[in-house]
C-alpha cells in the first residue's frame, strides 16, 4: 500500500519510513515536489490548502496504473498531513476533535498505529459541530462560497441535491476527511470530482479573498469531501471500518488551526 505524507515545510519530527513525503512546493531533501511534474498545481496551496497536493497525488496514482484501475494487490491508499495523522486507536491529549502529541511522543508511536488491517478504511471519527454545517461554515468563513460550491457539485452530477440539503442542515461532519486509508480507486474518483468542481467554481463565481479566507476552495472541498466520505462509509462493511480521533503533532496545550 502506498502511504503519502502531505507537507509544505520541513518538520521537527521523523515521519514513519513507509510514508512518501510529497508537496507542491520546494521543501527540501526527502520530500518529492510534485509541482515539477504538475506545474499548474505549483503554489496553489494558499487557495486549495492540502488539496493542491492531493490533486497531484491523484494524477500520480492514475499514471502508475497501466490499465487505469488500482492493482488488486494494492486496493487501498494512505494519506497523512504534515502534522495530522489518522490512527487505529485514540492516543494523545484530547483537544477539539484531535489527540495532541509532542514531536518526541509522535516518534515513539508504533507504525501499526497508522495502518489498518487489509481492505479496512481508517478515517477520522465524525463529530458534532453543535450547529448545522452551513451555520458553522458561515461563522468561520463566507457562506456564499460554500453554497455556490455545492450548487456546482449538484449541477455537475458529483452529488445529489437532496444529499447536499441533508448534509448542510445536519450538525455532523468529518474533519480532515483527507486523512486516513481509503480505497484507492474511490479516492481517485473523489479527487477528480472535487477538482472538476474547483475548476468550474473558479471559472464562474469565484471572488477574491484575503488572509485566512483565501483558502475558501480548500474549506469548501473539505465539506464536500466529508459528504462523499459519509456516502462511502454508509455502504462499507462495519467490520472493515475504523473511525477514531486523529493525532496532531503539537507542542501546544490545546489545538490551534494552521501550520
Amino acid at each position: 500500500m502506498r502511504y503519502f505524507n502531505l507537507t509544505h515545510r520541513t518538520s521537527d519530527w521523523t515521519v514513519p519510513a513507509f510514508m512518501e513525503r510529497v508537496s507542491t512546493v520546494p521543501v527540501g531533501e526527502g520530500v518529492t515536489d510534485l509541482s515539477e511534474r504538475y506545474p499548474h498545481l505549483r503554489d496553489r496551496g494558499p487557495e486549495l490548502s492540502e488539496y493542491a497536493t492531493l490533486f497531484a497525488i491523484r494524477r500520480l496514482l492514475q499514471e502508475s496504473w497501466p490499465d487505469g484501475t488500482a492493482p488488486e494487490d494494492e486496493p487501498m491508499v494512505g494519506i497523512s498531513h504534515y502534522r495530522r495523522y489518522a490512527v487505529t486507536e485514540p492516543v494523545g491529549k484530547p483537544s477539539f476533535v484531535y489527540g495532541l502529541v509532542t514531536a518526541e511522543e509522535f516518534e515513539q508511536l508504533p507504525n501499526q498505529l497508522f495502518v489498518p488491517p487489509p481492505k479496512t478504511i481508517l478515517m477520522p471519527a465524525p463529530f458534532d459541530l453543535g450547529m448545522p454545517v452551513v451555520t458553522q461554515y458561515g461563522v468561520a468563513h463566507v457562506t456564499r462560497d460554500l453554497l455556490h460550491f455545492m450548487g456546482i457539485a449538484v449541477d455537475l452530477g458529483v452529488v445529489d441535491g437532496r444529499a447536499v440539503s441533508h448534509f448542510l442542515g445536519q450538525n455532523v461532519m468529518i474533519a480532515a476527511p483527507t486523512t486516513g486509508v481509503f480505497p484507492a480507486e474511490w479516492l481517485v474518483l473523489v479527487l477528480e470530482a472535487l477538482e472538476s468542481v474547483v475548476d468550474a467554481f473558479e471559472a464562474t463565481v469565484a471572488v477574491p479573498h484575503e488572509g485566512y479566507q483565501r483558502r475558501a476552495l480548500g474549506f469548501c472541498c473539505e465539506r464536500l469531501h466529508s459528504l462523499l466520505t459519509a456516502s462511502l462509509v454508509a455502504r462499507w462493511p462495519e467490520d472493515k471500518l475504523i473511525a477514531t480521533r486523529p493525532v496532531v503533532v503539537s507542542e501546544e496545550e490545546t489545538y490551534t488551526d494552521g501550520g
